[in-house]
């Protein structure tokens, strides 16, 4: 199977990013796969989600009407490429890693319809990126249109697959394949007081740690709220915040109006490869909100590292781990925030019960690794061209 993986998200630098990488990466392990490509070969200059491309756009997609220009824009983005890339390569199927394209579909089918065309999708732009769109119903039927026109679709979560695909949902077509994590990347490493004086974090306070892109919807500031409370009732605490986005000014000003800069480190970007290290530095690791449809590959990670973790109340998490067993799981109000974060602080036996699951570090090897994600798709993949030749 000749395989083409088409990703613009590889060039980011949010989570998309490393499930392409280790997705990409992974095809590797499977003979399935005769040959692999990748498209594009870089990110475009000025493309969205690349380093520096997004002060002007941000304010920009404020604008209803706009969005409709930028959405079909970014429709064009790489289209003629890919169609010189498929012509060259000559692949039996190709992926997309969806990030707003999804009107590229029906045009690469009409071009080449006897190619499988497969799709890889973590939500819809309706949700995020283009939520003020004008005509939003309009766009949303398109995109429906567009995934029932695909050979199969890869969804993150049954929300997330039931919200864009309404009563078309179509077992063999639609399938989840929920994110994972890397073991290899991500584990618990012994020494933390050494390690926290190599990186400069304090040795004597509990640290509170965040790890995620700083985007308005991630409403951080309730995180922030609810660490300056727990604050007035135990001061030997810090909260990190790993990390970077369009509202990271918001969040400095926050810390700055509540007076508790020196307990708020903010850090930045730091490299994916060098985050366990700074994840083994935690004492306790949040993810306090995300959007029903998401599936965070965040908390994979700190749980691989066997931190205490306090998680969204969405379905893929309810589904996957036990409350108060493998994790914490806190609604994303204030008053519950500050409960549940202070219950994880105050409760040393809850956090010793929490840290470092055997049965979790298993699981996340054997069910949630990447390379088997990775074998699902390429699995069902295969499963779609010989079910087409046989028919």
């Amino acid at each position: 199977m000749r395989f083409l993986y088409y990703s613009t998200s590889y060039y980011a630098s949010h989570g998309g990013s490393i499930q392409a990488i280790e997705f990409y990466n992974h095809l590797d392990e499977f003979k399935l796969i005769e040959e692999k490509s990748i498209f594009p070969k870089e990110a475009k200059k000025g493309f969205p989600g690349k380093a520096g491309a997004g002060k002007v756009r941000h304010w920009l997609k404020k604008i209803p009407l706009v969005q409709i220009f930028l959405f079909y824009r970014r429709n064009k983005f790489y289209l003629e490429g890919l169609k010189k890339e498929i012509q060259d390569f000559k692949p039996d199927v190709v992926l997309f890693q969806i990030d707003s394209n999804f009107l590229q579909l029906k045009k690469v089918k009409k071009w080449f319809p006897k190619l499988i065309i497969a799709t890889q999708i973590n939500g819809s732009p309706f949700d995020e990126p283009f939520r003020n769109i004008a005509f939003r119903n309009f766009f949303l039927k398109k995109q429906r249109k567009a995934y029932m026109a695909s050979d199969v679709n890869f969804f993150v979560s049954d929300v997330s697959k039931n919200q864009i695909m309404g009563n078309n949902v179509d077992a063999q077509r639609d399938i989840i394949v929920p994110n994972g994590t890397s073991t290899q990347t991500f584990f618990p490493i012994e020494n933390k007081t050494q390690l926290r004086e190599q990186l400069g974090y304090d040795v004597q306070k509990t640290l509170v740690g965040y790890v995620g892109t700083l985007d308005y919807h991630k409403k951080m500031l309730l995180l922030v709220k609810a660490f300056a409370d727990l604050l007035n009732e135990n001061a030997q605490l810090q909260l990190i915040i790993i990390g970077d986005g369009p509202a990271h000014k918001n969040i400095t000003s926050e810390v700055k109006r509540l007076g508790i800069e020196k307990e708020v480190l903010l850090k930045g970007w730091i490299k994916h490869d060098n985050l366990n290290k700074h994840l083994n530095c935690f004492d306790i690791a949040v993810h306090h909100y995300a959007s029903d449809y998401m599936n965070p590959m965040k908390i994979f990670e700190y749980l691989a590292v066997g931190l205490p973790v306090l998680a969204p109340d969405i379905p893929s998490i309810k589904e996957t781990f036990e409350d108060g067993k493998d994790l914490l799981i806190t609604k994303d109000t204030p008053k519950e925030i500050f409960k549940n974060l202070k219950k994880l602080v105050q409760d040393v036996s809850l956090r010793s019960r929490l840290t470092g699951n055997p049965r979790i570090l298993n699981d996340l090897k054997e069910k949630h690794s990447w390379e088997n994600y990775t074998r699902k798709i390429v699995q069902a993949v295969y499963e779609k061209i010989k079910n087409l030749q046989l028919g």
